[in-house]
Order: C-alpha cells, then sequence, then structure tokens
C-alpha cells in the first residue's frame, strides 16, 4: 500500500512538469509563427530551444536520479540503485548531481553494510557535510548506525551527544529529516534501557517513513523486545523488516 502511494506521488509530480513543459513549448511555437520579422523567429526559436533543451536535459539527469532514490529508499533494492546512479554519473557530464551523489553513497554504504567504508566516506567528504546543518545531521546519523553496527560504544556515545547539540538549533534552520524519538531510541537502546527505547519508537509518525527507514526501526524495535525476553514479536517484526527491507544488509540481520 505504502509503495502504491509513492508511485502515485512520483507519477503526478512528472504528469505536471510535463504539462509545464508542454505549454513553454506550446507558447515558443506561437511566438516564432507569430513573430512577424525573420529575426524575430530565429531569435525566439532559438532562445527557446535551448532553454527547452537544457530544461529537458535537466529533467532526464533528474529522473535518473529521482529513480536512483526510490530504488535505493522505497524498493529497497541495492543493485538497482547501484546501476541507476553509475548511468547517472556516466550521463551528468557537468558533475550537476555530484553532492547529490556524495550524500547517496553514504546512505548506500550503510544499506550494504560497509560500515568501515561508510565511515571513510563521511571523513574524507566531512567539509561537504559540515557545510550545512541538514548535511550535518546527515553526517552523524549514518555515523550514529555504522558505529551502532560494528558496537563501538565509545564512538557511538559521541556521536550521540553531537547530534543532541543539533536538536536545541532553531527548527526553521533544519528540515524534520529524521524523527528525534529515533535518536532518542538508538540512545536507550545502547544504556540497555530497551523499554524507554520502544516508548520511543512507538512516538515515531510512520506514515512519514519510507520503507528503508521503516526497515531500521523495525530492525532496533525487534531486538529491544529481543533483549526484553519477548521473543516471539521480536522475531515477527525482524520477518517483517525482512521483507520491507528487500536487499538492505540490515533486513539481512538476525
Amino acid at each position: 500500500m505504502k509503495t502504491l502511494v509513492w508511485k502515485s506521488i512520483y507519477l503526478g509530480k512528472k504528469v505536471f512538469l510535463w504539462i509545464v513543459y508542454l505549454l513553454f513549448a506550446v507558447y515558443i511555437y506561437y511566438l516564432v509563427t507569430s513573430s512577424q520579422e525573420l529575426g524575430a523567429k530565429l531569435i525566439f526559436g532559438g532562445l527557446g530551444g535551448l532553454v527547452l533543451s537544457i530544461v529537458l536535459l535537466f529533467e532526464y539527469l533528474k529522473n535518473i536520479y529521482e529513480k536512483m532514490i526510490y530504488a535505493l529508499t522505497v524498493e529497497c533494492d541495492l543493485e538497482k540503485a547501484i546501476a541507476l546512479k553509475e548511468l547517472l554519473q556516466k550521463k551528468d557530464l557537468f558533475n550537476g548531481f555530484k553532492q547529490s551523489i556524495i550524500i547517496f553513497d553514504s546512505l548506500l554504504l550503510l544499506d550494504e553494510g560497509n560500515y568501515e567504508c561508510c565511515l571513510a566516506h563521511l571523513h574524507k567528504n566531512q567539509s561537504f557535510f559540515r557545510s550545512t546543518l541538514d548535511y550535518l545531521f546527515i553526517y552523524y546519523h549514518t555515523q550514529m548506525y555504522c558505529y551502532s553496527f560494528l558496537k563501538d560504544e565509545e564512538k557511538l556515545a559521541t556521536c550521540l551527544k553531537s547530534l543532541f547539540k543539533l536538536k536545541n538549533v532553531k527548527k526553521k534552520q533544519m528540515n524534520g529529516l529524521f524523527s528525534w524519538h529515533e535518536i532518542a531510541g538508538m540512545n536507550y537502546f545502547h544504556q540497555n534501557r530497551n523499554k524507554k527505547c520502544l516508548s520511543e519508537l512507538d512516538l515515531i509518525d510512520k506514515k512519514r517513513l519510507n520503507n528503508r527507514e521503516l526497515t531500521y526501526i523495525l530492525y532496533l524495535k525487534a531486538h529491544c523486545l529481543l533483549k526484553l525476553n519477548e521473543t516471539s514479536e521480536g522475531r515477527r517484526i525482524l520477518k517483517e523488516a525482512k521483507s520491507l527491507g528487500n536487499t538492505l544488509a540490515v533486513a539481512q540481520m538476525s
């Protein structure tokens, strides 16, 4: 059901954009055909054609990018996401999506289970991630999961402290990329305060999550339940996470 909703939103946006482009093309055609002088026809036709070509090229690349994001966050299909990323990099001659690829690679490496490589990637591009508060949030949030899976409690604690510092920043300066309840839940989980962890996770608005995000939440919730010896429910949620997360490394963990 959620996949259908995401596909409907995606297709709706695409249809709207192509209607706008079609109207622009019709307007350019009108200007060219209604102009009496040859010079005016060439100017309107040339400029209109150039603008439309640039816009259509960008839209083509953006379409690949959106499919790439959809493959990772909704379909949770790593192989498809990687193939689309390679296609985007091949077609993006002017590196217009270079920064987006840096963020995407951090998510991809985490989802592949390459935690050391992910941390190295974050460190290599830390000047980029520190350029905005949103990017910095992604930086620490990704680190949080890497250190958690690597069971590096000391570095995880430092990472969580950095995340909680961002919580005090004015909300207008940051987009709601992730839930603070998720971060608080992770903190409680590693303090072995599992009931508190579950309480925080239950406060997360699941309707706002894509399949990738929900898979990580389910994994964390399942392991809280397993620690509380609620084995049956914990295993059930792990099974749900495996089904939802498809090829994500976290979905394959027991």
